[in-house]
């Protein structure tokens, strides 16, 4: 491809990304992202063929770097819940661009042709880790711990949301490597306050 289609595919993808972020996929105009990309329709067609064929590839970017940080973990000699830790802080790193943000959240649209697809990988890649901590005794076998992968993946997503709208001062990686730390911290660790 050359640099400028390659610069326009790439700032169709931004723009789409923004828009669906600020009203909804279902609201974003196909007009209204050539218009923040400063391109055509032609110029969109040629590189996607439709709002949806965006948003797929949008999914399949996050999916794709959901992949590498599970796969750069699995490469390493760290126990389950340290790999655990390290692929969330990782996603929650990379979750600041907003292609990748908009592609997590697209995974969730009912409206996109099999996009849940990429969230449910995202669980299963997070089951595999937590069932291998099951088994090693990092974690504790309990029906909790068998809901901890749909947990911290739906928590994430949480957090990113609510970040995005609250727009506090603490990071976004504060925040998941918060709710990280909570989830993987034993029970008996954990300070419960005392009730009057």
């Amino acid at each position: 491809m050359q640099p400028r289609a390659e610069r326009t595919r790439a700032k169709l993808l931004t723009a789409a990304a923004t828009k669906f972020d600020s009203v909804g996929y279902p609201l974003a105009s196909m007009t209204d992202i050539c218009t923040d990309a400063e391109t055509t329709k032609g110029g969109m067609y040629f590189h996607f063929a439709s709002k949806e064929a965006i948003a797929q590839q949008l999914i399949t970017d996050w999916s794709d770097e959901m992949h590498r940080a599970f796969s750069d973990v699995a490469a390493t000699d760290e126990p389950a819940t340290e790999q655990l830790a390290t692929a969330f802080l990782s996603l929650a790193h990379h979750i600041e661009n907003p292609n990748l943000r908009a592609g997590m959240e697209l995974s969730l649209e009912p409206s996109i042709d099999g996009a849940q697809h990429a969230y449910w990988q995202w669980v299963d890649k997070t089951s595999d880790i937590v069932d291998r901590a099951i088994a090693t005794g990092e974690i504790r076998d309990t029906d909790t711990a068998h809901r901890l992968a749909w947990n911290l993946c739906a928590g994430f997503t949480g957090a990113v949301q609510a970040s995005a709208v609250l727009r506090e001062d603490i990071r976004l990686t504060t925040r998941i490597a918060d709710a990280i730390t909570a989830h993987l911290t034993p029970a008996s660790q954990h300070k419960i306050p005392a009730t009057p």
